[in-house]
């Protein structure tokens, strides 16, 4: 779903989940009541399905607004599972109170169906898309040199030189992100600036501070106000562009990718649902028996999983996808209804990281899964990206062009692998000096991570080479990707001490499936051999 949904449009799609929901009831509790109608004798062998389908609804009943419900379900659930530990002459008694409880579970249903009641759960605010960037700066140099490289790539980047005109401002709108200076010729400290900085948080506005010294006082009072950054003079231009950049897609709902494993469809339709309205990227699992290839495919950033399903279970499943090398790291998060710390302990031990029990109120659930995506989005980067560009590391790219070969080669789709160079980048390092040829890269980064499809990966392969790794990508669309590329960036200008100049980059475009191509590794060979001509036919092209 995209950010963009108003609220009315998701008021629907809600409503029309629990109408679906509501329909699907009657059947439902008609599932569970076929033990009545069996002999104590015939019953046990009923018990499985019968745990089964409560559990479902133990969860399903408090999400779409049906708390008593989901009570009643809970507690056949419980007593199923009791019954079915209990010798044959134990049994009578306890299947009679289980009997007791399902009626009583059919007529809270015709009841809740008749009545039209539910119980109401909380909205969710489908995000607003904010990309402005606001500066509060006084030193004039600084203002341009920021300026210059925030526009270059797009950013709507508007100027304050003082609190007053900015907190004016701020009553009306607000940015995505606010980089300001800790101190000012005219006003002073920003941490004198309550209001503002009350503004700021009430209006979750993204706080970096900048400041030309660096203490545990200063970082305390940045950390009060939930600054997301505190950068240091001599400014690292580079680091604080791709800080915001990062930010900006934050900001604009780019917060991840959740892969859910729910058997229960509309369950999992909502969940979906939830997720999506806050930005959240989500695909619901087709096949348990393809989960592996669906995983590789959608790349997610957290999986969402529900601890009991008819087939295989959580653990089982947590279990398999840990067995692959590049999915040990893929945070799993247990939702379900079990209750029961030691069973719940029991299930993370299998592989899966932490439990949210359900029924869970919709808007909890979605800030629940946004601080554990934060969270995992932050050490996966730490670990996974370079520092200096924000893209992958030389490692994690060329795993993903083998991942990607691999499912070229199942799927029997093209795929296409582009190497990049910068032209004559010596140069910019010997005539403007190391910081500038920083600027230089990260300036390719970053029009790489805007230009470049969601399923797309960019990694900095090394120095000033990177790589791309385009899915789905015949190689007449990688070569058009890259000579779009290549226009952007020669266009690209850089202002050093008044002296412009701008650099270009050169090429080279392999793709799968080809004749002389059997693995991964011939697939990256060849386009950098593609590159190697580029350069010595002149360089700034694409071969």
């Amino acid at each position: 779903m995209s950010s963009s949904k108003s609220k009315v449009d998701l008021s629907s799609a809600f409503s029309a989940l629990r109408l679906r929901f509501e329909q699907t009831l009657p059947e439902r509790a008609a599932n569970l009541q076929v033990i009545l109608a069996a002999a104590d004798t015939e019953a046990a062998a009923l018990l499985p399905s019968v745990i089964n389908e409560a559990h479902k609804l133990a969860g399903a009943c408090g999400t779409f607004g049906f708390a008593t419900l989901g009570s009643l379900a809970r507690q056949i659930e419980q007593l199923a599972v009791a019954v079915q530990g209990k010798t044959s002459a134990e049994q009578l008694y306890s299947l009679s109170q289980l009997k007791h409880l399902l009626l009583e579970f059919d007529v809270a249903v015709s009841m809740a169906l008749q009545s039209g009641q539910h119980d109401t759960v909380a909205s969710i605010m489908p995000l607003a898309e904010n990309t402005s960037v606001w500066l509060l700066l006084d030193n004039q140099q600084l203002i341009a040199e920021l300026t210059g490289q925030l526009e270059a790539f797009g950013h709507n980047v508007t100027l304050f030189s003082d609190f007053d005109s900015c907190l004016r401002q701020l009553q009306q709108t607000a940015p995505a992100v606010l980089f300001a200076d800790t101190e000012l010729k005219r006003g002073g400290s920003l941490f004198q600036q309550k209001l503002l900085l009350e503004s700021l948080v009430k209006r979750h506005a993204r706080l970096l501070v900048y400041s030309t010294t660096d203490s545990f006082e200063l970082r305390i009072k940045a950390a009060e106000y939930r600054a997301a950054a505190f950068f240091i003079s001599p400014l690292n231009i580079p680091d604080m562009v791709t800080s915001i950049g990062e930010m900006l897609e934050e900001s604009i709902g780019k917060t991840g990718r959740v892969f859910i494993v729910e058997d229960d469809k509309l369950l999992a339709e909502h969940y979906a649902l939830v997720l999506s309205s806050m930005g959240i990227e989500t695909q619901v699992v087709g096949r348990i028996r393809n989960i592996i290839d669906e995983l590789t495919r959608f790349q997610p950033d957290l999986i969402l999983m529900d601890m009991y399903m008819p087939e295989f279970s959580g653990a089982e499943v947590a279990g398999l996808i840990r067995q692959y090398k590049s999915l040990k790291r893929l945070p799993i998060v247990y939702l379900s209804s079990e209750t029961n710390k030691r069973l719940q302990i029991k299930a993370m031990a299998h592989g899966a990281d932490d439990f949210i029990t359900k029924p869970i109120d919709d808007l909890q659930l979605a800030q629940a899964i946004k601080v554990r995506l934060a969270r995992s989005l932050q050490i996966k980067n730490l670990i996974e990206k370079d520092s200096l560009t924000a893209l992958i590391k030389h490692s994690a790219i060329k795993e993903a062009a083998e991942l990607e070969y691999e499912r070229s080669e199942r799927s029997k789709k093209p795929m296409s692998v582009v190497m990049l160079d910068i032209d004559h980048f010596k140069k910019v390092n010997d005539s403007y000096g190391h910081a500038v040829g920083d600027l230089v890269i990260t300036s390719l980064a970053t029009l790489l991570r805007k230009r470049i499809r969601k399923t797309d990966r960019a990694g900095r392969y090394g120095g000033e080479e990177f790589m791309l790794v385009l899915p789905e990508c015949p190689a007449e669309q990688a070569r058009m990707l890259a000579n779009q590329l290549l226009t952007a960036f020669a266009t690209l200008q850089f202002n050093i001490n008044d002296r412009p100049f701008s650099c270009t980059f050169s090429a080279g475009v392999a793709s799968a499936p080809a004749n002389n191509i059997a693995s991964a590794a011939e697939l990256i060979n060849a386009a950098d051999e593609a590159l190697y001509r580029a350069k010595r036919a002149g360089r700034n092209q694409v071969c």
